[in-house]
């Protein structure tokens, strides 16, 4: 039905503002088009499902309404990109998943920096006697991580990427320095999974929300590195998101411990890294220009 958008006037569409469709499927700074709407759909479809989820089934299983909700951010992309670019928007939305010729190593660089900050908030509190490892238990979820990963990419957490990254972030950075971009977008990140911490059996559930805005915080900056050293390409992006869930799930089931205040304090160890070895760029080149 959107797609069908793309035959309207520029200049009559509500929520069209740009006269042309740029390939924009390697660009990390977009001009901020239609981010507004965005936020209000990805805030309004995960809300809405998770609000509707409890009170028709209480006391049922959280998961199918945390996986639905989940897909806000990337309909929304979808829906705005459709609405103001047609479908060459949407296509160039779609072309961030391709793997040509996207950082090398770069980014995934970060990515086992962020997992060894999560393994050592497990080990730590473990080698100082302050929790105990539950061995049987970790090996069992070991055997498991090939699955969990492939799920929590598709529909865990990984499928948020195209929203958040692939449409929210270039944008945001076409507005704002890249650590503000990234700052407003981990707080928005952050309030985004608020009504999750009300569902009972989700993981926010056992969590403070002041760490987790913390937590996100840290973590946006670096999936923020992570797309802008990826040119762009949202795979590396939701690789290093589900690898990052996948450890997080693994340490919780090792030492109990969800989002303890060591783990706040070595992801934002790793992001303040990122940020003091780019010069606060966190990737993004100094000559990038606004497209779009």
């Amino acid at each position: 039905m959107f797609l069908g958008m793309a035959t309207t006037s520029p200049s009559t569409h509500p929520l069209s503002s740009a006269p042309s469709t740029p390939d924009q499927s390697r660009t990390t700074v977009v001009a901020p088009h239609g981010l507004g709407v965005f936020f209000l759909l990805a805030f309004a479809f995960s809300w809405t499902t998770w609000w509707i989820f409890p009170r028709l089934f209480p006391g049922a299983d959280p998961m199918p309404a945390v996986v639905i909700g989940a897909f806000g951010p990337m309909v929304a992309a979808i829906i705005v990109t459709a609405a103001t670019q047609g479908r060459q928007g949407v296509g160039a939305l779609f072309r961030r998943h391709s793997l040509r010729r996207r950082g090398g190593l770069m980014p995934y660089a970060a990515a086992v920096l962020i997992l060894l900050a999560i393994a050592g908030s497990a080990a730590l509190p473990v080698y100082l006697g302050q929790a105990d490892l539950d061995e049987a238990a970790l090996r069992q979820a070991l055997m498991t991580v090939p699955i969990q990963f492939l799920v929590i990419a598709l529909v865990g957490g990984g499928n948020e990427e195209l929203g958040w990254r692939g449409f929210a972030l270039p944008r945001l950075q076409g507005a704002h320095s890249p650590l503000a971009a990234n700052v407003m977008l981990g707080i928005i990140w952050a309030v985004w999974h608020a009504p999750l911490f009300f569902m009972e059996g989700t993981s926010q559930s056992n969590i403070h929300f002041p760490s987790y805005v913390l937590l996100c915080l840290g973590l946006t900056v670096v999936l923020g590195y992570v797309f802008n050293t990826a040119r762009g390409g949202v795979i590396a992006a939701v690789i290093t998101h589900a690898a990052i869930n996948v450890a997080s799930g693994l340490k919780g089931v090792a030492v109990g411990a969800p989002a303890s205040s060591i783990e706040v304090g070595l992801v934002l160890l790793v992001a303040l890294f990122l940020l003091v070895c780019t010069r606060g760029r966190l990737g993004l080149p100094r000559n990038a220009g606004v497209e779009g």
